[in-house]
């Protein structure tokens, strides 16, 4: 609002005829409180977008650590069953073994007792070697594919447990810097002990 002059009844009140010098004012008035409370308003509202940033992260990063253990939970019961079909599969193998020994001993007898029969056992018991090396190479087969898999679901494990342990860090400190120096110089460590184990 500009300066009021009543020119009717005081005209002479707030005239001046001389030359002004600008800037002329003396003293000024700042309102602390008012500049503190302003200033503590927009920290406030940094600081609410910056949980409402932190949190929308954080509902991401769980839903992505849902999935990942859902697919890992899948993972292990399809290793589970495999597990079951390989005992099985051992337990059948055993079955067939003992009968196989079974076989071998009334094949023995029949040797003591009857020379005619000797040709035939002998090629009875090649077959039962050549089934033998057969299932002992499915066995392995087995045995390959169970250990590719349980090492292949420790990666994932490992690998959930470094992300979650980085965020929570990041968290708790603000920095992921010093967590990863860490790694850095576990691995290093690692690698040391498995070159000079002495």
């Amino acid at each position: 609002m500009g300066l009021y002059i009543n020119r009717r009844n005081h005209p002479e009140v707030y005239k001046n005829g001389q030359e002004l010098y600008e800037p002329n004012q003396q003293v000024s008035r700042q309102d602390f409180l008012a500049e503190l409370i302003n200033d503590q308003q927009k920290a406030n509202d940094a600081l609410n977008q910056a949980l409402a940033e932190l949190g929308m992260r954080f509902s991401q990063n769980e839903e992505s650590k849902v999935h990942q253990w859902n697919q890992l939970d899948t993972q292990l019961k399809d290793l589970r069953y495999r597990l079951e079909k390989n005992e099985e599969a051992n337990q059948q193998l055993a079955m067939q073994m003992n009968e196989q020994l079974e076989l071998q001993k009334t094949a023995a007898l029949k040797m003591e007792k009857q020379e005619d029969l000797q040709g035939s056992v002998l090629k009875r018991l090649d077959n039962q070697d050549a089934l033998l090396d057969k299932l002992a190479r499915q066995v392995n087969h087995i045995r390959s594919i169970l250990f590719e898999r349980t090492n292949y679901l420790a990666s994932k494990i490992e690998d959930g447990y470094k992300v979650t342990s980085s965020y929570v860090y990041k968290l708790m400190t603000g920095s992921e810097q010093p967590l990863t120096f860490y790694l850095m110089n576990h691995q290093k460590e690692e690698t040391k002990k498995k070159a000079d184990p002495l």
